[in-house]
């Protein structure tokens, strides 16, 4: 289908064409028209006067020659006028070729910018395109780290709040714990030695047991060698000046550990509370033991409720390895941490 503008200029380039032609034709007849009144008067032959006589030849020859003089004369004017004619004709096409050209050429320049606006504009809904993709993603990468962000955040801070439970647990409780136990249980296997020592009749080392074990076996009354227990032994323990002193200096151990437990006892674990209350019991016993004037032991199993808890020593070293242990990885993570973070550039940094 040909555009109505295509058209239209075909219209007015004819329109243009047929009407420099009817110039044309209506010129033509208007020369003929003027030269048709004159052609019968100079083709007719000139008759003399009746009265004149001819003369010469030479006078006779004259209107053939102004005839055929003015003959020429009316054939060029045609020929002028045709030329004329054609040349306006020429011109007129002419003028006609540049407005259809120059129609063209604005139509051809308005194509193009009308194609360069459209690749402008698509160029520009391209690249706002890609701009707000890029934005999306830029602004899905920040939402991911900020929320990546707020869980570290989130976890060091839960993190760090376990950390200062754990410091205070190994600080407060299971370091001076440990530590103290350790110190009583070295007392007290002194003690023991010492009165293996000094009568070895009546006490003795286990045979063939594991000497880490450290354990130390009572002769009774019926002849049978039983387990040696503080608490039953303590009234002959006073009789001995040696292992009285360490037993003394144990129970001195004994009443700082109580005064642990009573002040911190929430810091323990909870498998462990049972066996810290066997502990406060098992000492004050003893320290009632210790202010008797009783000089022959108990029999074995008399103060079955107040014996010491030995499984005291296994809970309270498992308790320090795992707290310590921890901490030791806190550290070692947070280290690493750190290593891996990016260094403030000088600016920051000043």
């Amino acid at each position: 289908m040909i555009p109505r503008a295509t058209l239209a200029q075909k219209h007015t380039h004819l329109g243009l064409i047929s009407w420099t032609h009817m110039k044309t034709v209506i010129v033509l007849v208007s020369c003929l028209l003027s030269t048709l009144p004159a052609m019968p008067q100079a083709n007719s032959p000139t008759k003399p006067h009746p009265t004149e006589i001819p003369s010469t030849t030479s006078t006779s020859s004259a209107p053939a020659d102004s005839q055929s003089t003015a003959a020429p004369s009316d054939d060029e004017k045609i020929r002028e006028l045709t030329h004329r004619v054609q040349k306006l004709e020429l011109e007129a096409i002419q003028q006609a070729g540049q407005q259809t050209s120059g129609t063209t050429t604005a139509i051809i320049t308005a194509i193009i910018g009308a194609v360069a606006v459209l690749c402008v504009a698509l160029i520009g809904i391209v690249a706002q395109y890609f701009a707000a993709k890029h934005q999306d993603r830029g602004a899905v990468a920040a939402a991911a780290r900020a929320a990546d962000l707020a869980k570290l955040e989130a976890v060091y801070r839960s993190t760090e709040k376990i950390l200062e439970f754990r410091l205070r647990q190994m600080e407060q409780f299971y370091a001076p714990m440990f530590a103290l136990l350790g110190q009583s249980e070295g007392l007290y296997n002194k003690m023991r030695n010492q009165l293996v020592q000094d009568d070895p009749k009546r006490y003795r080392w286990v045979p063939d047991a594991d000497p880490k074990d450290g354990k130390v076996q009572i002769l009774d009354k019926d002849g049978k060698w039983k387990g040696f227990r503080l608490l039953d032994q303590f009234p002959v323990v006073r009789t001995n000046p040696k292992a009285l002193a360490l037993a003394d200096r144990v129970l001195e151990i004994g009443k700082q550990i109580t005064g642990i437990i009573t002040k911190h006892a929430g810091l323990a674990s909870e498998d462990l509370l049972d066996v810290l209350g066997k502990y406060l019991a098992h000492y004050a016993i003893l320290s009632a033991v210790r202010q008797d004037d009783r000089t022959e032991p108990y029999p074995p199993g008399s103060h079955e409720i107040g014996y010491y808890p030995r499984e005291l020593n296994l809970k309270i070293e498992a308790g320090y390895r795992e707290v310590a242990t921890f901490i030791a990885d806190y550290t070692r993570e947070s280290r690493r941490l750190l290593e891996h973070l990016p260094l403030p550039e000088a600016g920051q940094r000043s």
